[in-house]
């Protein structure tokens, strides 16, 4: 096997240590959750449809389900990419420079107040 380093192994989804990366690296971790939040969003339809299916057959759901299932996780699929997670990698970004530069906005205002009540 090839040794990489570990930013490396980050963007390497074939490599086991990818998937270890949302355990290495705190950010990639939120990021992962917050695109399998909007997956889930985004498939509510087939997850209520497997749940449906799976509360209707209960021990049967393997053999019952499969159609439920596939469309289920084909759909989870299709929104779990490296470029829907670059997408929300982008977003995520742009935010926290907004709230960053929104608190460095409020901190200079409130240092303005304080200093012109220290002279007048």
């Amino acid at each position: 096997s090839k040794h990489m380093s570990l930013n490396d192994a980050r963007v390497d989804a074939e490599n086991r240590d990818a998937r270890l990366g949302r355990k290495t690296f705190p950010e990639e971790k939120a990021i992962h959750d917050e695109c399998k939040r909007n997956a889930v969003d985004a498939c509510k339809q087939h997850i209520d449809a497997f749940a449906a299916c799976d509360k209707a057959q209960g021990l049967f759901v393997i053999f019952n389900c499969r159609k439920e299932n596939t469309a289920m996780n084909d759909c989870m699929r299709a929104l779990m990419t490296n470029e829907h997670m670059d997408i929300v990698r982008k977003e995520r970004a742009e935010r926290m420079l907004k709230e960053k530069q929104a608190e460095e906005a409020a901190r200079v205002t409130a240092e303005k107040a304080a200093k012109k009540g220290w002279f007048w």
